[in-house]
């Protein structure tokens, strides 16, 4: 079976040197990039098989992708989770999660604390790399993620464990209001996404203040966040 995969990035040269790392240096073969969202789910859209209306995005007008949409659903979607002038990768994580959930997606990105760890894997990934890892170690991710595994990258671990340890605490709601904040989510995108009032929404917070000692949102952040 070929082992195929597709990248999102909003930075290019990132893009093209791990398409181009992997060619040289392993059996993956890239079937598509792309430097936005509506671009990338454009993509998937085609590879399934579905009509779809072209993206219409500036910034992936030079999307490699574009001739490489033939080839099928990839093994594995390489996604960061920060793009210029577009929401945060989590949702669009979920929604290929949701509609290609035989796609096995690893998160390839800057930040690693430890709660945007945990909030990706609840989202859908499979994976989770750091962009200070070396290429290796993004090669062993994909490989694990393939056979089916679960893969963080070492490092990323221990502090893993100490805010599960962190939010053992917490209820399952708590929890949920608490990676969303930690995802920079106002109160209102907090509320619409949980379907709850945004009294609630400021009743649990109060609560995760109190249970963590965490003083404030940006305190929150800063430790956990993004």
């Amino acid at each position: 079976m070929t082992k195929t995969f597709y990248i999102i990035d909003d930075h290019e040269m990132l893009r093209l040197g791990t398409c181009d790392w992997l060619a040289n240096n392993s059996d993956w073969v890239c079937v598509g990039d792309a430097g936005t969202h509506d671009k990338a789910l454009a993509d998937f859209a085609r590879m399934a098989g579905e009509t779809v209306v072209a993206a219409n995005s500036p910034a992936g007008a030079n999307d490699n992708a574009n001739n490489r949409t033939d080839a099928g659903l990839p093994s594995i979607l390489i996604s960061d989770l920060n793009f210029y002038g577009e929401n945060t990768g989590f949702d669009f994580i979920s929604e290929v999660h949701a509609l290609y959930p035989d796609v096995k997606i690893i998160v390839y990105s800057m930040f690693f604390a430890a709660g945007i760890v945990q909030s990706a894997v609840r989202c859908g990934a499979s994976g989770y790399v750091s962009k200070n890892a070396s290429s290796a170690e993004l090669l062993n991710c994909m490989e694990k993620v393939l056979a089916g595994e679960v893969f963080i990258q070492e490092e990323l671990k221990t502090s893993l464990i100490k805010y599960n340890n962190f939010t053992d605490a917490l209820t399952r709601r708590e929890k949920e209001v608490m990676e969303l904040l930690i995802r920079r989510c106002s109160n209102d995108d907090i509320a619409n996404k949980l379907n709850i009032k945004k009294r609630a929404v400021e009743n649990y917070i109060s609560a995760i203040y109190e249970k963590t000692g965490v003083n404030d949102r940006n305190e929150l952040v800063e430790k956990y966040g993004m």
